[in-house]
């Protein structure tokens, strides 16, 4: 082999280590604007929704609508309420506007129970409102406790 075609393989091989070493780091998000970075986290947590992989969100009260707050997905929602904390876990269709597709009412737990838990779908608008703090746990097929 020539001098020059061993120099540009072995030049070659130093570049595909460089790329690999840079790929293994991760990529820089310093250079992203706080918009890009936002959407950019956005698309994870709905690719961590769309895979099910399981991630838990710790919330305050308020309502979220799918496809905005949060990503659409099938989810386990768990109480926090503490103390005689109380109220109502709504889901509506079409941001809120549209039928009503569940109605529960949660409170804290006694002594020694386990938070009330629901198993819930949202999907691309819906609005989940909820009049305590809660957790919602990304949910893909049976979950074992």
């Amino acid at each position: 082999m020539k001098p020059c075609r061993i120099f540009c393989l072995l030049a070659a091989l130093l570049m595909l280590c460089a790329a690999f070493s840079a790929a293994a780091e991760g990529a820089d998000l310093t250079a992203l604007s706080d918009s890009e970075l936002v959407a950019l986290s956005a698309r994870v947590n709905g690719e961590f929704a769309r895979r099910g992989l399981p991630k838990t969100a710790t919330l305050p009260k308020g309502a979220y609508t799918a496809g905005k707050e949060l990503p659409s997905g099938s989810y386990i929602y768990t109480c926090l309420a503490t103390g005689n904390d109380w109220g109502n876990v709504t889901v509506y269709a079409d941001g809120g506007k549209g039928d009503q597709l569940l109605w529960n009412i949660v409170s804290a737990p006694d002594e020694g129970e386990e938070p009330e838990t629901i198993y819930m779908t949202l999907n691309e608008g819906d609005q989940l409102k909820s009049a305590v703090p809660f957790s919602l746990t990304i949910m893909n097929g049976v979950v074992f406790r």
